[in-house]
């Protein structure tokens, strides 16, 4: 049976609990402790994606003053890796993006004229990137939103309590 590995023990499932003061290459650094038999990812590539995603919930954590940890989980099944990221930071507005996430990778332009836009309006602090590069190497890339009971719902402001972010890449 294939298992994660973990601090020098195999796992089915690894979870994290991130606090949002955690620094983001302690977080790295952990997370390269974990060795994941099959990944056909570029390993520091998998984890800078990652990074980058949980980065982005601990920044909406610390916007809203959320005390709850962001949730890090990887998982086998079967023949696939599935990782979830799970924060309280009450969602974003996914027409702000300089993109639409229903395209698919190949039609978006990172170096266009809309990122650059989106740059500027954010003061160089926020590229856009997060959500691409996860959408641009793993397999499936899902994104829900969920209110305070945990039910999924499309986005809408006065009624998100957070966001989920799935990932699933097959393993050789």
């Amino acid at each position: 049976m294939r298992l994660i590995q973990f601090k020098e023990n195999g796992y089915k499932h690894v979870n994290f609990n991130i606090n949002s003061r955690s620094e983001l290459g302690s977080i790295l650094d952990s997370l390269r402790e974990m060795n994941i038999p099959g990944l056909k990812i570029e390993k520091e590539l998998f984890f800078h994606s990652i990074s980058e995603l949980v980065n982005n919930s601990i920044c909406a954590h610390l916007e809203k003053n959320i005390k709850e940890p962001v949730r890090l989980r990887f998982s086998l099944e079967s023949d696939d890796l599935i990782i979830t990221i799970r924060d309280r930071g009450k969602g974003f507005d996914t027409n702000d993006l300089p993109y639409n996430l229903d395209d698919p990778v190949s039609a978006i332009d990172i170096n266009g004229k809309k990122f650059q836009i989106y740059r500027e309006k954010n003061n160089y602090k926020k590229f856009g990137t997060g959500l691409f590069n996860a959408k641009k190497i793993f397999d499936t890339f899902e994104l829900f939103f969920f209110d305070e009971k945990g039910s999924f719902l499309p986005y809408n402001a006065s009624h998100i309590d957070g966001t989920l972010i799935k990932l699933k890449t097959k393993l050789s």
